[in-house]
């Protein structure tokens, strides 16, 4: 291997680095999130879980048509939703958020991702916590926290091998973190009124 290709290999793994160290401070205050830490906790309400679950569907809704992805999120929130007793035309109606733009380049794509794949890894990790509302080994109305299950490290590890071949240039590097870091203030705003959400 050539000294610039060392040097570019090495490049690519300081801008995971930099995702990090640049979303460190707004994820730190996610994971304390009064909902987030309810259900780690086991104590989490049926009516503030739907009230969670409900923001969350407009968080993700959105992203997805922002992003031009699949919508295995925004469906699995949608069938929590119905398992916990939310009618379909109810669901329809609940606030979308309204803060994307279109992501269109592919370092937008892969800083907005860095947020949404990373967020189910997390998910995953709450999933036990729910067991006093839904039954121990229940997956039915925790489909969104459990994400893909046993895929989801696969997953994760096929995200970073694709953010390892991304253009390392300042001016995509600066796009990817950049847009990493909106995605998150966006979440972060957009759960702040999550027990405003209700479904009655």
């Amino acid at each position: 291997m050539t000294g610039e290709a060392v040097f570019a290999h090495h490049n690519r793994d300081n801008l995971h680095h930099a995702l990090r160290a640049a979303t460190k401070d707004i994820h730190e205050r996610l994971h304390g999130h009064a909902g987030f830490a309810a259900i780690q906790d086991g104590t989490i309400g049926r009516t503030a879980y739907q009230s969670l679950l409900a923001r969350l569907y407009g968080f993700h809704y959105s992203f997805e048509q922002a992003a031009h992805i699949g919508t295995d999120r925004s469906k699995w929130l949608h069938d929590d939703l119905k398992v916990l007793g939310a009618a379909g035309e109810r669901i329809a109606t609940l606030p979308r958020c309204a803060a994307f733009s279109p992501i269109k380049t592919t370092s937008e794509r892969l800083g907005a991702l860095y947020v949404i794949e990373g967020s189910t890894l997390g998910g995953l990790a709450l999933c036990r916590g729910l067991d006093h509302l839904l039954g121990a080994g229940v997956i039915e109305g925790r489909r969104f926290f459990a994400g893909r299950g046993r895929g989801t490290a696969p997953a994760w590890s096929a995200f970073l091998a694709n953010l390892k071949k991304a253009d390392d240039g300042p001016t995509a590097r600066a796009e990817i973190v950049g847009t990493a870091v909106h995605i998150f203030s966006v979440f972060e705003k957009w759960l702040a009124a999550w027990e405003d959400t209700s479904l009655g």
